[in-house]
């Protein structure tokens, strides 16, 4: 048996066992009361204040486990301190390396069982690793070393509030510590189940934003990334780069690159926007030469609708710009609007994004922790 399922076995001893709490508490952040025989919910946390010895004791049981893991994570990733050593802090040594290596102070945990009644944010999406790696840092922690060394006095921190937190920073812990890997398609990425077994807790599926451009894993408020398989990436940027190279091709030969007016006009997009598609500004550019305002209205309302830009996409794309909607006021607007469709349609020639469909379908991708 692994290390971590030692651990996970017992989590979810103690998840079951809170859950079995919410079988008697009903807890929620709402308060139920009658205004003139009518039902009205109030926001509070009363339920969430909620104390018994019993509770308590499952704080100090889930929090012990909380020392016990992040102390094995400690030892992981290579803390100064060595096992056995009676000065190592499981909050400002173990979960502040952790935090480092992690960013684990950013990772939200979700409150997804249906018995837990709960309606605000705050009591829905947890931080529980916030400022944990200072002492005493989180409430949860703070209950803890209440109950734990004056129960008399302190019983009412252990309370429903504090258990859920402590109990959802010791399911984060455990995911770390389990390091589960798993590959699935990247349509399916946001479908997976990331409960990972909890019936309590979830967490949110990882960033696969624009993946294909390198294949790097982004760091979210998820504990888990994601990147493709290699060979399917390799097949990914292989027709991306040749691609590309065609689009460049194309745009070296362009004779606007010796045109000091379509020079000044992409200096100036660069200027004004983060992101410039070069070819769209050709294809505006182009377009207003065609159409220059020293013509006519007339004159150069008939050649913008006998123009390869209006047949290429008000045709094609069945954009449905009747030409009587043109107007002096509008056509140096809609010039602009259907050069850079121009562009894009102009883009579309070199780059097919014949690579899409494996990126979006059928690409498999490989799930787990940021190690």
């Amino acid at each position: 048996m692994k290390k971590s399922d030692i651990f996970w076995q017992t989590y979810l001893n103690l998840e079951k066992e809170v859950i079995e709490v919410s079988k008697y508490i009903f807890v929620t952040d709402e308060k139920i009361v009658y205004k003139g025989g009518v039902e009205v919910s109030e926001s509070c946390s009363t339920q969430l204040t909620a104390f018994s010895p019993h509770i308590a004791d499952l704080l100090v049981r889930c929090c012990v486990q909380i020392e016990a893991i992040s102390k094995e994570l400690y030892f992981e990733l290579g803390g100064e301190k060595k096992r056995g050593d009676t000065t190592i802090k499981f909050d400002e040594d173990c979960l502040k390396v952790i935090d480092i290596k992690w960013e684990t102070h950013t990772k939200k945990v979700l409150v997804v069982a249906p018995s837990f009644n709960l309606t605000k944010e705050e009591n829905t999406v947890l931080r529980p690793l916030r400022e944990a790696h200072k002492r005493q840092g989180t409430y949860w922690e703070r209950c803890y070393q209440a109950v734990k060394h004056d129960r008399y006095n302190c019983l009412c921190a252990g309370n429903v509030k504090a258990l859920l937190h402590a109990l959802a920073a010791l399911y984060l812990l455990n995911l770390y510590l389990r390091k589960d890997k798993w590959f699935v398609l990247y349509q399916n990425l946001s479908k997976q189940d990331y409960s990972v077994g909890s019936t309590l807790f979830a967490v949110n599926p990882p960033v696969a934003k624009q993946l294909w451009e390198d294949n790097n894993p982004q760091k979210s408020d998820s504990p888990y990334v994601v990147k493709y398989k290699d060979d399917v990436y390799d097949r990914i940027d292989t027709i991306r780069k040749k691609e590309l190279d065609n689009l460049n091709a194309y745009w070296r030969q362009q004779p606007e690159l010796q045109d000091p007016s379509f020079l000044i006009q992409l200096n100036e997009a660069f200027r004004r926007e983060e992101r410039v598609m070069q070819i769209w500004e050709l294809a505006k550019y182009r377009l207003n030469k065609l159409l220059p305002p020293s013509l006519p209205f007339d004159v150069r309302k008939e050649r913008f609708i006998k123009s390869e830009a209006w047949n290429s996409w008000v045709n094609q794309h069945n954009q449905h710009l009747a030409p009587e909607e043109l107007t002096e006021e509008n056509i140096e607007d809609e010039i602009n609007k259907v050069g850079v469709k121009w562009g894009m349609d102009i883009m579309k020639r070199y780059q097919k994004l014949e690579w899409l469909p494996i990126a979006m379908n059928s690409g498999m991708c490989e799930v787990g922790i940021d190690l």
